[in-house]
């Protein structure tokens, strides 16, 4: 992984990540404080909107109370004959005075056991019979509470309560004094007072609170926004919550809207029989709208850090980490040999000084590489101009030794041959350049051949078999004449003795010169079928650099001059020089059977 990318990563995991996560759990915790905080000042709000609902409903139990207990009423309840029209105006009279004097009381209606019932209400109200009453699902209930006020909430019996939010209380009148049964109240009441009560509490219904009285099957008897009344709650809310309970409070969805659902059981039962709870809808919008405003601004402030911060990594850090990395890449260029390579730097700061460190270096670096190489220059010209020095002067003496040979032998007709020969060759031997054409080193063998043959008279012959096309081909000079020298003087030793013997089954030497093309080489061969090279001295052969034979032996082992001589380690030397590790000379051989000897060059011509 590159550097940018790991700074990039770093960037992500240290900076990025930490603030995404702190700012996660801030906002989580904020929102558990604020619905812990909501949810304990909520339990306060609704057991104070419970206190008042029960002053009301305690209010309206003793006025009922106090009322049912008159004289007059309970001789109404004691007649056993019927009523007249002006006893019943009276009646009319007293039920207005006493049960509707009371401010929330809507309507009144006393039953005797006789099926008589007396009723009076405010416009609008129905009575209902007491046939009607006895098929009440709570008639049951209320003659074996005996006395005890069974409540009906507003929506709970409608067929027979009406749809209007009224309160109705249905309890048996008992005597006074025997506390025998005399009848039946059916007393209902508007309580206005309630709104009043959820609106002090709530504020205002603008802000989206809601108070509703629910009773235990969840049934909503009053919607302070007088929407809801009659419907039940678990079709507004999309979880549980239990009704039974002291208080409870959750966040769910309210028709739709994530909300604070917060419940409180009334304890009411001193005041009759009933299992009410009142409810709070609070919109989580309304709750947390000043804290969500602060995370919002803090979330923004947060990203246009995180903008900040990633735009100084983009444009100071990353020009850095660029410049490091142009750098590297310019190192990298270097190791494979460019020394060509400069680094550019725009800035004034310390990557300035870092460039031109960086491109110093690659200075004096160049500058030593290219001492080293004029200093390996002018030492491979040293050793070779040292090789050509061994071979001039051993080349010399034995084709002088030759020439003298003959002159002894009064053989003037061939020393002058011999002596015209040798001026070629030197004229070879002595050409200014390193290189010479192919054609100029094969006229310069033959010549040489040309004088061993006199000296060696019916010892061997030779043969070259190089195609024109290879003439202009550049070799170094001396290159063949030294090789083939080693044959004649080393290869065909025994020949020469057995030719002075008259050994009539003697076998006579011979050379074989020629060159072949291959694709980026030219290879030159050089054969005889002479005695051949021992097995000991080739593997200490096979130790000079430069030249390979078929078997091995130990690097630097010295050269035998009694059976090869100076002239091919010499050849092996000059080839590995001039032309490098990929070309050179490789020799085989086997006693008895001669000696093969390949020389590969490159394939170039001469200008």
């Amino acid at each position: 992984m590159n550097l940018r990318k790991k700074v990039f990563l770093g960037f992500m995991a240290f900076i990025v990540a930490p603030l995404f996560v702190l700012g996660t759990i801030t906002y989580l915790l904020s929102q558990s404080i604020i619905q812990q905080n909501y949810a304990e000042q909520s339990e306060f709000t609704l057991k104070a909107v419970g206190r008042n609902i029960t002053y009301v409903l305690k209010e309206a139990n003793y006025f009922s109370q106090a009322s049912m207990q008159r004289e007059d009423i309970q001789r109404m309840l004691g007649a056993k004959d019927g009523v007249d029209a002006v006893t019943l105006t009276e009646y009319d009279r007293l039920l207005q005075r006493t049960f509707l004097s009371y401010t929330p009381a809507y309507s009144v209606t006393l039953y005797d056991f006789e099926r008589q019932s007396f009723s009076q209400g405010k416009i609008g109200y129905r009575p209902l019979s007491f046939a009607e009453l006895a098929k009440l699902p709570v008639f049951g209930e209320v003659m074996a509470l005996n006395g005890v006020p069974r409540w009906i909430g507003p929506h709970e019996f409608e067929n027979w309560t009406g749809n209007k939010p009224l309160f109705t209380m249905i309890r048996v009148i008992n005597d006074t004094y025997t506390l025998d049964n005399r009848g039946i109240l059916l007393q209902q009441f508007q309580f206005n007072e309630l709104n009043r009560i959820f609106n002090y509490f709530g504020t205002s219904h603008s802000n989206g609170v809601r108070f509703m009285i629910v009773n235990q099957d969840g049934l909503i008897m009053v919607d302070n926004k007088d929407k809801l009344s009659g419907q039940t709650l678990s079709s507004h809310i999309d979880g549980s919550i239990h009704l039974g309970g002291e208080y409870e409070s959750g966040k769910m969805k309210f028709d739709g809207v994530e909300s604070i659902v917060s419940v409180h059981h009334l304890d009411l039962d001193e005041f009759g029989k009933m299992n009410w709870s009142v409810v709070s809808v609070t919109p989580w919008a309304y709750l947390s709208g000043r804290s969500m405003q602060v995370i919002q601004w803090i979330g923004a402030i947060t990203i246009l850090s995180l903008l900040s911060a990633l735009l100084f990594n983009m444009l100071f850090v990353g020009r850095i980490i660029r410049f490091i990395l142009y750098i590297v890449n310019s190192m990298k260029k270097v190791e494979i040999g460019d020394l060509g390579i400069r680094v550019e730097a725009n800035s004034k700061d310390e990557t300035s000084a870092l460039a031109r460190g960086f491109n110093s270096l690659v200075e004096r670096i160049s500058t030593l590489l290219e001492d080293v190489k004029r200093e390996q220059e002018r030492k491979n010209k040293a050793e070779l101009m040292l090789m050509q020095a061994q071979i001039k002067p051993h080349f010399l003496f034995n084709t002088l030794e030759s020439i003298n040979a003959l002159a002894a032998q009064n053989e003037g007709r061939k020393v002058s041959r011999m002596v015209q020969r040798l001026g070629t060759i030197l004229r070879v031997s002595f050409y200014h350049k390193e290189e010479i054409p192919l054609s100029m080193e094969i006229d310069h063998v033959r010549n040489y051949l040309e004088i061993q043959k006199y000296r060696f008279e019916d010892l061997f012959e030779y043969e070259i078999d190089v195609p024109p096309a290879l003439f202009s081909t550049p070799i170094l000079k001396l290159t063949l004449q030294p090789l083939l020298e080693n044959s004649i003087q080393h290869g065909f030793e025994g020949m020469e003795s057995s030719a002075v013997d008259g050994d009539p089954d003697r076998q006579k030497g011979f050379l074989w010169i020629a060159a072949e093309e291959t694709e980026d080489a030219v290879v030159l061969w050089v054969q005889d079928n002479g005695a051949g090279i021992p097995d000991d001295v080739l593997l200490r052969l096979h130790g000079t650099p430069g030249s390979r034979s078929s078997g091995s032996a130990e690097a630097g082992a010295p050269m035998p001059e009694e059976r090869v001589g100076l002239g091919i380690p010499n050849v092996a030397d000059r080839l590995r020089i001039h032309y490098g590790s990929r070309y050179g000379m490789m020799i085989c051989s086997r006693p008895g059977f001669g000696t093969v000897i390949r020389c590969t060059i490159p394939k170039r011509t001469t200008g």
